[in-house]
């Protein structure tokens, strides 16, 4: 199989060679610190069969003016002239220096695309900053919904634009969790955030796209909602915010493909040597069995970890991988 086959068969948790890997390598000082010392990002993600490349969407606000939430009416989503949003007649944007469907061309079926965007709340609190975002969900609920609404429309529009470039993957990030709990309670989750998430993931999944969350920290008690509405991967389950695995794995891996599992900070920075073999060891040990898993780091790599570390990691990683396949 290539990566995309092996990638689209694990989303429709359908038998594969081997389990895919991904690896989240676009922290710019790292990348660095890997080229001086082991070789370049591509050739890091050739050798060690990375079978994703993810390409991250500008923040629609690309200005950074801070609105107050009582401005919504002022803004206008179909006018190209419009400074404050991204238009999507005619546009494609960049994935690290290239379009959408150069990347996707370049890529060929060796890796599925994914395009990583903005959910409602983070897209939102480029506008509205993230103080006023979170604050005006109790200030303000009913402005906060209308300003949800009008992004999901943006959104929508987004995902035509990425849809007709060729990607195969939307993520909408959006982080709900915090430590051991949510950001917000999931009564508030569930009257103000869903109804708008809901419609975009319905709509990507009408384009033929397949559709990840990235939410870092505690979701759990929303984890049924997540299945209800439609998600097909979620990246990256943070145990070290009280995510637990084998509840994960257990009561959600038939119904949701498990995209992560190495914490960048818990994982790949805390231990080395034998000890992060069995850390990774243990993860595929609950993750793999019976598919539904793709390895990747929980973040980006960061620049205080040593890039020997990272060959090690991925060294351990190739190798079960091929240990998990049909």
């Amino acid at each position: 199989m290539n990566g995309k086959e092996r990638v689209i068969a694990t989303l429709n948790h359908q038998p594969t060679d081997r389990t895919p890997l991904d690896c989240w390598l676009y922290q710019k000082q790292f990348v660095e610190k890997l080229a001086a010392e082991y070789g370049s990002r591509e050739q890091f993600l050739d050798e060690f069969g990375i079978d994703i490349f993810v390409g991250f969407v500008p923040y629609p606000n690309q200005f950074g003016r801070r609105f107050e939430v009582s401005e919504l009416a002022t803004l206008r989503l179909d006018d190209p002239g419009e400074a404050k949003w991204i238009a999507f007649k005619d546009w494609n944007p960049d994935f690290a220096g290239v379009s959408v469907s150069e990347a996707v061309e370049q890529q060929g079926d060796r890796r599925a695309i994914i395009a990583h965007t903005w959910g409602i709340v983070e897209g939102t609190s480029t506008f509205l900053g993230i103080e006023e975002c979170w604050a005006n969900l109790g200030l303000e609920p009913d402005l906060m919904m209308a300003w949800f609404d009008r992004y999901a429309d943006w959104l929508c529009g987004l995902v035509d634009s990425l849809a007709a470039a060729g990607v195969d993957i939307v993520t909408l990030s959006d982080d709900w969790g915090s430590n051991q709990t949510m950001l917000f309670s999931p009564r508030m989750w569930r009257r103000m955030i869903k109804p708008y998430t809901a419609r975009v993931v319905a709509h990507a999944r009408a384009r033929g796209l397949y559709v990840n969350l990235h939410s870092d920290g505690y979701i759990l008690n929303i984890m049924d909602d997540i299945i209800e509405l439609g998600y097909h991967a979620l990246h990256p389950v943070q145990e070290s915010a009280g995510m637990d695995p084998r509840t994960i794995k257990q009561d959600y891996g038939d119904k949701l493909v498990i995209y992560g599992s190495l914490d960048v900070v818990d994982g790949l920075y805390k231990y080395e040597g034998e000890a992060l073999d069995r850390y990774i060891a243990e993860r595929f040990a609950v993750y793999a069995p019976g598919g539904g898993f793709i390895f990747n780091t929980g973040h980006f790599v960061q620049p205080d970890i040593p890039p020997a570390r990272l060959v090690q990691a991925y060294t351990l990683a190739r190798t079960l991988a091929g240990q998990y396949g049909s």
